[in-house]
């Protein structure tokens, strides 16, 4: 990306940039079913981090707390609808009732992941942030990087997933709109930087989503950003022993990472892969927030296979806590199995 591409874009966008603190109100925690903001609970129930050695790399997965999936962003009429778009409903509501998840609403954790091969510390994904729009069980990141002992102006590089709010958001400081991490690049899909910038991202996201909340949360912040923007390719080696891996489908540019440290091998799915049941045994069921579904379908599988048949660990950004494990073969599908607190130490 050229530095008169940026120019351009901000002065484009210029609108934009004047909300890039805040993530957008459709955002805010609320009560499942409504529009409602919830009060927050008392004391911090963030997890706060998990750490493990990888050959010679420290992985340590980083809690931005929890949410409920705001489905009034989107067009559905029943919450399973996130999940299962093109199944039956009877069908969907059994298998959800019988592996114990919710049915009127949709639980999430945010987990950024730090990579740190000691001469460099690169964040993925960086959550909500804190601002007083964001759910209020989430935007914990700055919290959980203190307990784990990780100073801000540390973090040499953040690398993106995807633009969505929960995943950039805690980009920049809620209080004063600057860099969040004052000396990190960071680095972006050159494909999802091109959808969300440019004049695609409106119609490809209507009438399905709410297009305006999530074009300013991704313009304003890559915006603010821009003299420290990158655009990588979706396919190659963005930093030693890390590379990108295109996954599109939930966006257009949207990729996941492999991180390898001594033969040991690690996959970070993003929002590749979202749930750690419907997501693995059913991977052909669409999830309505995939812009393409189809294209997701065929990325899910594609990184399910490649982690079930190298035994790659997983790291799946919305997983329960800490989100780490692997994926078997089961089937014409696949089954979700959790690596344990202890399985590196």
């Amino acid at each position: 990306m050229t530095s008169v591409d940026r120019r351009d874009f901000v002065r484009l966008n210029a609108a934009a940039l004047a909300g890039a603190v805040l993530i957008p109100t459709p955002l805010r925690g609320g009560e499942p079913g409504t529009g409602t903001r919830r009060p927050a609970p008392s004391g911090n129930r963030s997890p706060g981090f998990y750490r493990f050695g990888l050959g010679d790399t420290e992985i340590t997965v980083l809690s931005d707390g929890h949410f409920h999936f705001p489905i009034e962003l989107i067009a559905v009429d029943d919450p399973l609808d996130v999940m299962a778009f093109d199944v039956d409903p009877e069908r969907r509501e059994e298998y959800f009732r019988s592996n114990l998840f919710p049915v009127d609403h949709i639980p999430l954790q945010a987990s950024p992941i730090l990579i740190d091969s000691g001469d460099r510390r690169t964040l993925v994904d960086s959550g909500f942030g804190a601002g007083p729009d964001s759910p209020p069980t989430g935007g914990r990141l700055s919290s959980s990087l203190a307990a784990a002992g990780v100073p801000p102006e540390s973090i040499d590089t953040v690398i993106l997933t995807h633009a969505h709010p929960d995943h950039l958001g805690g980009l920049l400081d809620p209080q004063t709109g600057a860099p969040a991490f004052r000396d990190a690049e960071v680095l972006i899909s050159e494909r999802e930087f091109e959808f969300w910038t440019g004049e695609e991202a409106p119609a490809a996201l209507e009438p399905d989503f709410e297009a305006e909340p999530l074009l300013a949360a991704a313009r304003g912040v890559l915006g603010a950003l821009e003299d420290r923007v990158r655009t990588i390719r979706s396919d190659e080696e963005v930093a030693t022993g890390i590379r990108s891996i295109p996954s599109p489908g939930h966006t257009p540019g949207h990729i996941a990472l492999g991180v390898e440290s001594r033969g040991h091998e690690l996959l970070i799915v993003g929002d590749a892969v979202v749930a750690t049941h419907v997501s693995f045994e059913h991977p052909e069921w669409h999830l309505f927030t995939d812009i393409d579904r189809e294209e997701g379908v065929r990325s899910r599988r594609r990184l399910l296979d490649r982690a079930a048949t190298d035994e790659m660990l997983i790291l799946g950004f919305h997983f329960p806590f800490p989100g780490l494990g692997y994926a078997l073969e089961h089937g014409d599908a696949y089954r979700w199995h959790p690596a344990g607190w202890n399985v590196l130490s």
